[in-house]
């Protein structure tokens, strides 16, 4: 029975998070967009449903709070009051406390909150619409709340007694038709819609899913050493009708094993709106706050990223935002000196590019002083005079994700004390992704954040660098060449190599590696080149052999982190050899940094 209680417990704390997530957003929404009847509405029935369900397992402190709101909300709806930013901000502390209060109920610590000064808020909030209203008689806010549990009461018992002769009648009408023959009875569309629901509301245990991810990634490499095989024995015995079968059935492998690994990704997978819907909140309080009034637009919020990214993206976002408006979104009268609308703007946008997860932010605020920051690291010692005579305006920009750097003099609340970009840098890395910042003075910037579409199992190419096997993602590469040395041109010191009219750096990766070149390098004076692609970045680099592509399963190396040494993991390929899967977008850094490009 306790095993009983405890089930129900977790999935009403599970429905009032996701009540909550849901409903909170759509108090800014109402404030922006003014007395919306269908946001109202939809607010509305959540306190119900909440309240109701606290009231049947006895969390009073929750019934008590959620009944007031959902009072107010009440009289929003009818008109019988008008939405003030106070009355607004009444509201969202009652969203607040009923988080806090969910939140104990799901550790099961058993403590309660002191709540009286907030259902005093509350009571005045009601007594103040009341008076407003046609019922000034009225004279506490507790009589006019006990006042509206009775009225809502006697609803409820003529609701309940229309059902009764509903469903009286509708007994009648059975019976009367039971003698009649009929056709078979064809699913309506809500039937049809409601078993769709059933299906899509299945819980299942997030370590059952990752459990499945793991045994599907195991699968993938059973399934590249055999191919493997089949291909050799394929080689030495053509024509053999059991290498044929062979043959035939790993085939089937292959494709029922892609199918495996596309449906156990799907499973994993959660809209990006799940991270998004915290911000329009955030945005609201931190902007009020300041004393800036700042809109903040959403788009792609549909947008599915692998679980993973979910319970990551949220901090390096918060980050983004927080600079967005502390540091860089201007107070009114400055932006109005400089012909720019009073209200500020942030842009949060998720869209599917290729195999990568792309995630912007953009505001339209002073923009990133190259200059300051590079008089800051000069301040710091992070970099000498002469690197930051020839350091280009992105590299600079991008020593604002040092640790502990900051160009704001003075600490505040939101800004804090340097810390902050750093965790977007290398919370991003972690994801297996990376981060570009575009910024243009007074115009605006952007952080754009790129992550894999899957993080356990990706599409490398497989290279040879000086004796050694590497892996690469293959959303790094744009394509593969082979080019004639003579075509490789030296200009100031750095190879380049011109591709259909433009002109791109060319990089060996054995020196970029540090290792030693073998075997082929003068190979009829050819050289094996890939085309990278990060973000903005394109560039060439060379490697002694091309091997071709393979679906790898990434497997982390404890104690080594990619922003570091450029290695995102290793991976065992289908000739059983364990190799290592470079990390381009860290590598990039590091090349252009010191080639000054």
């Amino acid at each position: 029975m306790a095993d009983e209680m405890d089930e129900i417990v977790s999935e009403f704390v599970t429905e009032a998070e996701e009540t909550l997530e849901k409903i909170d957003p759509m108090f800014v929404e109402l404030e922006t967009r003014g007395e919306d009847k269908e946001i109202l509405n939809e607010i509305f029935r959540g306190m119900h449903t909440l309240k109701g369900a606290a009231g049947f397992l006895g969390f009073q402190q929750i019934v008590d709070v959620a009944h007031r709101a959902e009072s107010i909300m009440k009289r929003l709806r009818e008109g019988e009051a008008a939405l003030t930013k106070d009355l607004m901000d009444v509201i969202l502390k009652s969203v607040d406390a009923l988080k806090l209060l969910i939140y104990h109920i799901k550790l099961k610590d058993g403590a309660e909150e002191d709540i009286s000064e907030l259902l005093t808020e509350l009571d005045n909030e009601l007594e103040t619409m009341s008076g407003a209203g046609t019922q000034p008689q009225v004279k506490t806010g507790e009589q006019q709340v006990e006042a509206k549990v009775q009225e809502e009461e006697k609803h409820e018992e003529k609701a309940e007694e229309k059902v009764k002769v509903e469903v009286e009648a509708e007994e009648r009408k059975k019976e009367a038709a039971i003698s009649q023959p009929k056709p078979e009875p064809q699913p309506s569309v809500e039937q049809i819609t409601k078993e769709k629901e059933v299906v899509s509301t299945l819980r299942v245990d997030v370590t059952r899913i990752d459990k499945v991810m793991d045994l599907a990634g195991e699968i993938v490499l059973v399934r590249n050493r055999l191919l493997n095989l089949a291909a050799k024995l394929e080689m030495s015995y053509s024509g053999d009708h059991n290498v044929e079968g062979l043959l035939e059935t790993t085939g089937f492998l292959d494709r029922v094993t892609s199918d495996l690994q596309l449906a156990v990704m799907k499973m994993r997978m959660q809209p990006i709106h799940k991270v998004f819907g915290k911000f329009p909140r955030m945005v609201r309080d931190m902007s009020r706050s300041l004393g800036k009034d700042i809109d903040l637009e959403m788009f792609g919020e549909d947008t599915e990223v692998d679980k993973t990214v979910i319970e990551n993206i949220g901090d390096p976002l918060v980050h983004i935002i927080r600079n967005s408006i502390d540091h860089a979104i201007e107070f009114a009268e400055e932006r109005l000196a400089k012909g720019k609308p009073k209200k500020g703007r942030i842009i949060m946008s998720a869209y599917q590019k290729g195999t990568l997860i792309v995630i912007e932010v953009s505001d339209d605020g002073k923009g990133i002083d190259v200059e300051a920051v590079k008089r800051k690291a000069l301040s710091k010692s992070l970099i000498t005079e002469e690197e930051a005579q020839k350091m280009t305006d992105e590299a600079a920009v991008n020593l604002i994700f040092l640790p502990g750097f900051s160009t704001k003099e003075k600490s505040t609340e939101l800004s804090g004390r340097g810390v902050g970009m750093d965790v977007v840098k290398t919370n991003v890395a972690k994801l297996n992704g990376y981060v570009e910042v575009i910024t243009k003075k007074d115009i605006g910037s952007t952080f754009r954040i790129s992550l894999p579409l899957t993080l356990a199992i990706l599409q490398a190419m497989m290279v040879k660098i000086g004796g050694e096997y590497y892996a690469i993602p293959q959303t790094m590469i744009e394509e593969t060449l082979r080019v004639k040395k003579i075509d490789i041109k030296d200009v100031t010191g750095q190879k380049v190599l011109t591709i259909r009219g433009k002109v791109l750096p060319m990089f060996d990766m054995s020196e970029v590696l540090g290792v030693r070149k073998q075997g082929k390098e003068a190979d009829f004076g050819n050289s094996y080149v890939l085309v990278a692609v990060v973000g903005d970045k394109r560039f060439c680099i060379s490697v002694d052999e091309l091997l071709g592509q393979e679906e790898v399963v990434i497997k982390t190396i404890n104690g080594i982190e990619s922003e570091e040494c450029g290695i995102l993991g290793a991976t065992i390929t289908g000739d059983g050899r364990v190799v290592l899967i470079l990390d381009f977008a860290v590598i990039s850094r590091g090349i252009f940094r010191t080639s000054g490009k």
